[in-house]
């Protein structure tokens, strides 16, 4: 599982710091204070990476036990467990028809395992519907949702 996309949003702390960053910008019109400026800066590009970081320790703890429950739970269906786990990952959001095309089986046996990661509680249903349903893998989705309020 790589990254192919930078996980460092100084946006987020910028919102967070909102006032304190018009501040410092305002500064550095007025008076050239860039020194204050990186500093703040700075500590954004700390807070963000130690966030970051935590959220990769998070995924990967996610990842690890959603592969155990899937080896140990699975049986027989665990290999295509991994399948749509690994995809998860890419994309966290899919149908019965998406687990069909991962796994190359049948729509029976697509339904089936979905209904198995839903019940293991790495699927989450979210349309509410009977038919054209959507999965998300909430737990993932969760973790970037996480600390991004403003």
């Amino acid at each position: 599982m790589g990254l192919s996309k930078p996980v460092l949003y100084l946006s987020h702390f910028f919102k967070r710091y909102r006032q304190r960053y018009y501040e410092l910008l305002q500064s550095v019109r007025d008076t050239g204070d860039w020194e204050s400026w990186l500093v703040f800066f700075l500590r954004g590009v700390t807070e963000v990476s130690n966030e970051a970081t935590e959220t990769v320790r998070q995924i990967l703890l996610l990842r690890e036990g959603h592969r155990q429950r899937n080896t140990e739970q699975l049986g027989r269906g665990a290999a295509n467990g991994y399948k749509v786990l690994e995809r998860l990952y890419q994309q966290p959001i899919l149908s019965v028809a998406d687990v069909r095309e991962i796994t190359g089986t049948t729509n029976p046996s697509a339904n089936d395992l979905v209904h198995r990661l839903v019940d293991l509680g790495i699927l989450t249903e979210i349309t509410g519907q009977k038919r054209n349903r959507r999965f998300a893998y909430a737990q993932y989705i969760q973790l970037f949702n996480e600390g991004t309020e403003a």
